[in-house]
């Protein structure tokens, strides 16, 4: 029992820094970039006034992440040998997800608190300002997920990306509150990313289960 104990303790310490490593660089460096360039705008006196350090500001880190989670799903070309794996590919993918989600959630705490520190009295409700960024970037990754699941490839999730957020600031942000949209932005966020991971599985549910029959015999 001791020696199994030991030798199940650094599972994750060992699939860790490998799932990280295949999700390649752009999932740190994107959303590390996309928060300076927030903060710059934020804290910049623009000929354009508040409302560009605004729209940067709602929609570079979220933008960011959802690139980066598109990038981590359409980095694996192996697709048929992971189904053929003992551990579910959904599974896979939510684990390597899990890496530029933290990077941006981190990103995003500190971009709020840098804001509420030294930027002007325009962002001065950083909980209002995170919960916004939330929910924009729940909805742009779970879009952009599910967009490269169907398709294989980033390039669809980024028109995908691009397109939520040229509706969110020409139509959605015209008519309902930036604070009202979080809150079903997150919903539809969390529910798009759950049926990209299932359709992930797809495959592996439709193969027959395994039995001694299918198999042949035994040796």
């Amino acid at each position: 029992m001791t020696t199994q104990s030991k030798g199940s303790a650094p599972g994750a310490a060992a699939w860790w820094p490998h799932e990280v490593r295949r999700c390649g660089r752009q999932a740190l460096v994107l959303p590390l970039a996309a928060a300076l360039l927030a903060y710059t705008a934020g804290t910049a006196d623009s000929a354009a006034g508040p409302l560009l350090g605004r729209t940067v500001l709602s929609c570079a880190l979220p933008v960011a992440a959802a690139l980066a989670c598109a990038a981590v799903v359409a980095r694996e070309h192996m697709r048929e040998l992971h189904l053929s794996l003992p551990t579910r590919y959904a599974r896979t993918v939510a684990r390597r997800l899990s890496w530029p989600a933290a990077v941006t959630a981190v990103a995003a705490v500190v971009l709020v608190t840098a804001l509420a520190a030294t930027g002007p009295r325009a962002f001065d409700d950083p909980l209002v300002l995170l919960w916004e960024l939330a929910g924009t970037t729940a909805l742009l990754c779970g879009g952009a997920v599910l967009a490269a699941v169907r398709s294989g490839s980033a390039a669809p999730a980024t028109g995908l990306v691009l397109a939520l957020v040229l509706a969110k600031l020409l139509l959605f942000d015209r008519v309902v509150p930036a604070t009202a949209q979080a809150l079903p932005a997150l919903v539809v966020g969390v529910l798009l990313t759950a049926g990209a991971l299932r359709a992930l599985d797809s495959g592996r549910a439709a193969e027959p289960p395994r039995t001694p029959t299918t198999e042949g015999p035994q040796t």
